[in-house]
């Protein structure tokens, strides 16, 4: 028994408090309650992170659209415009970064200052995208988290992806410099316009460049899954499917003209 005694008028009396047993048995609790707890605690800040981002998602698809509107609906091309579209100036000074004036960050604003791009920034960005960035924040060396749809926002030349997808490809490469909103797209609705910075490597038909990479790249914490903006400004959450250019939920490839060659072709690379 844990009990002090006191003197009182000349009598011993026993001071009330905890025995051990009773002090094991509140601790017990208390570990039993943190085990529960932290786990929700930790469940509900990605959550909150998962909104935050898909808020910033939200707020760029309505960039994009008044930039389309400020440049007769044509989207921005050119070398790297996938990643260089907006942001901080990260380590490419020379990038001009065209969505900035729109998201009211100036040109060519930094990290340290006011309302430096954080528009641009995942709250959940723990890097994992191959090359000198991978075990950091994306955003800090590209200047932003997110990553355009290649065929809206990108070069306007391609590829071959794969021998399957060859003669798509070329149909694909043949209409990239001439993109336009207004012209020849499948619903806007479906189109997905820009996501994650890891979406492309997961959806691209060939197998992902860094596999050790993929987890570390999927922030929200769900295999294959990234937040994801649409070309109408609508987001969501979703399983981005390998090597797939069209899909019940989203389409990846904008050319109506070209959905069932689509169809035919895609799928990953055996």
């Amino acid at each position: 028994m844990m009990r002090r005694l006191h003197k009182n008028n000349g009598r011993t009396k026993p001071l009330a408090g905890f025995t051990l047993v009773e002090l094991l048995v509140v601790i017990a609790i208390i570990a039993v309650l943190m085990a529960i707890l932290l786990p929700a605690l930790g469940l509900a800040k990605d959550m909150a992170k998962g909104v935050a981002c898909r808020s910033n998602l939200r707020n760029l698809a309505t960039a994009w659209r008044l930039y389309l509107d400020d440049n007769e609906g044509r989207f921005y091309q050119g070398f790297r415009a996938n990643a260089d579209y907006g942001g901080w100036k990260g380590l490419k000074d020379w990038s001009p970064r065209p969505l900035n004036q729109y998201v009211g960050t100036g040109l060519k604003p930094t990290l340290d200052t006011p309302n430096s791009a954080k528009v641009f920034c995942c709250p959940s960005d723990r890097g994992g995208i191959p090359g000198v960035y991978w075990a950091e924040q994306v955003f800090h060396g590209y200047g932003t988290s997110y990553q355009t749809n290649i065929f809206l926002i990108g070069q306007n030349s391609c590829g071959t992806f794969s021998a399957g997808t060859a003669d798509l490809d070329k149909e694909i490469a043949k209409r990239l410099s001439s993109v336009h909103r207004d012209q020849g797209l499948i619903n806007p609705a479906r189109l997905l316009l820009m996501g994650d910075f890891g979406w492309i490597n997961q959806w691209m038909p060939t197998p992902h460049p860094y596999e050790e990479l993929k987890e570390m790249a999927e922030w929200h914490n769900k295999a294959n899954h990234h937040n994801m903006a649409f070309l109408d400004g609508h987001v969501d959450f979703l399983d981005i499917q390998k090597g797939y250019y069209v899909t019940d939920e989203y389409c990846v490839l904008p050319f109506k003209d070209l959905y069932n060659l689509a169809l035919d072709v895609q799928g990953p690379a055996e």
